[in-house]
């Protein structure tokens, strides 16, 4: 059997000062016309907005401060409408996931214009078949500015929630890939800890998921960039969150960006169901993948036993020969996670963060169609999602 891997275009600028190097990145794109796209308290922080404003320098045509958590449609539809008030050539994000989500959504929905949400998601099918749209418009270029660990500047996908029907869609559009990818300490100096926190344990389920998935685990380049990120992110997050280490904080988003590495293929079950999760309930897009992860580790468990051995070893639990498939190993395993949950504070039951359990029927429902869970290599049924949030609960 022939396979065949193409590398992922993604552009990583790290250390200090990185934030000074966006000049030349959009020089070299060939774009003199950037809109920032930010939320309100990365738009009030003067010191990490005048740094970006600096770099940009006349480049900086105006400032969208009005990206909001898991990214409600209406944002995004004032977000385009300030790009092309502006005139705008490039996008850059500054901010977490929501920000990059934002900017590629605008660069989206400013290209496909006239096309509804709903009719650019990628979904589930009814048997089991990943659909997605084509998208065939050019883009508008996007660099982000990372200060969390979401990952999601990496990847060429993204979420917009449908508020009035409860339901976070996913579009997926190789053109969006951000050309560049700026960690930089002073971007996450001031970002509050819980932050780092819940989006370190997003990133944490990025690459625990593309190690067991249908999308990605047989991949030995995601194997690898997996491993690592999982590495990376239980080594460094317990000082990144707790002591502030700047030197703990780069090797942090530096494990994120690695996770966001297979996002596309590569998330699965727990995704999923986070999807309906936090577009119904108020709960950030982190700490509900944080509940969830082991219980998608719990569901999938025997369906996979050499995937599942791989993720152990990442985990640093101890597998005798190269599947796992003891209860002991499972239990080590989620063992791992709980203890890292406790030593940052994140949460880790779905009751802790506000959720309705009496939702639970109509999430699954939603869930079910949801294109991240065609990946999971154990079929899931809306009574299997029941009985994980319940599990969660």
């Amino acid at each position: 059997m022939v396979r065949e891997h193409r590398y992922e275009a993604a552009r990583f600028v790290w250390g200090e000062d990185a934030i000074g190097r966006l000049d030349g990145l959009l020089s070299e794109a060939g774009v003199e016309r950037a809109m920032v796209v930010c939320g309100e308290h990365v738009g009030a922080n003067e010191e990490l907005m005048g740094a970006v404003g600096d770099a940009l320098g006349e480049r900086h045509v105006h400032t969208y401060a009005g990206s909001r958590g898991d990214t409600p449609l209406r944002t995004v539809e004032t977000g385009v409408e300030a790009f092309f008030e502006h005139d705008a050539d490039s996008l850059v994000s500054v901010g977490g996931g929501s920000a990059s989500d934002t900017a590629k959504a605008i660069s989206v929905f400013a290209a496909e214009s006239g096309r509804d949400l709903h009719e650019m998601k990628t979904q589930t099918t009814a048997d089991g078949e990943s659909y997605v749209p084509d998208l065939p418009a050019p883009k508008t270029p996007v660099f982000s500015v990372s200060t969390t660990l979401s990952a999601a500047e990496v990847s060429n996908i993204f979420g917009v929630t449908d508020e009035e029907a409860g339901e976070k869609a996913v579009i997926l559009d190789k053109k969006i890939r951000p050309r560049a990818c700026i960690y930089d300490s002073a971007a996450t100096a001031t970002t509050p800890p819980a932050t780092i926190a819940s989006t370190g344990m997003n990133a944490l389920d990025h690459a625990v998921e593309i190690l067991y998935s249908d999308g990605h685990a047989e991949n030995p380049f995601y194997q690898a960039t997996a491993e690592k990120a999982i590495d990376l992110l239980v080594t460094n997050l317990p000082a990144a969150v707790n002591d502030g280490d700047p030197e703990a904080l780069v090797d942090a988003q530096l494990g994120a960006g690695l996770s966001g590495l297979g996002i596309v293929g590569g998330i699965s079950i727990n995704h999923g169901i986070n999807h309906p999760l936090c577009a119904r309930h108020p709960v950030s897009h982190g700490d509900g993948n944080s509940i969830l992860l082991p219980h998608g580790i719990r569901f999938t468990y025997d369906a996979v036993p050499e995937r599942m051995a791989r993720l152990a070893s990442a985990l640093s639990v101890e597998v005798e020969g190269d599947s796992a498939t003891d209860e002991a190993t499972l239990e080590a395993m989620c063992d791992v996670i709980r203890e890292l949950q406790e030593e940052i504070g994140v949460p880790y039951r779905l009751r802790d963060v506000g959720v309705d359990r009496d939702d639970f029927e109509a999430m699954a429902k939603i869930a079910a169609h949801d294109s991240a869970i065609a990946n999971n290599p154990k079929r899931v049924t809306e009574s299997d999602i029941v009985a994980i949030l319940e599990a969660a609960w």
